[in-house]
């Protein structure tokens, strides 16, 4: 059976886009591996995880992440 682990910044989402992310990820990934059964067979035996990573816990190009860059990021 598969198990989804997820990471995203400790905040960063809310708890109405963590369940759609559950959702959402958990119905794709059944549909790809249950074929060429239906997805409904797997679905309820899909886990998913969302691992919540501090901010400095995280890194890109040797440099931890920090609040700030994470929202400039986000702002473009």
């Amino acid at each position: 059976m598969p198990l989804i682990n997820i990471k995203v910044m400790k905040g960063s989402l809310s708890e109405e886009k963590k369940q759609e992310m559950i959702w959402k990820v958990t119905e794709i990934v059944a549909e790809i591996e249950a074929r060429p059964q239906p997805k409904e067979k797997l679905q309820p035996h899909t886990w998913c995880v969302i691992e919540e990573v501090d901010f400095g816990n995280w890194g890109i190009g040797g440099m931890a992440i920090t609040e700030a860059m994470f929202k400039a990021a986000l702002q473009g």
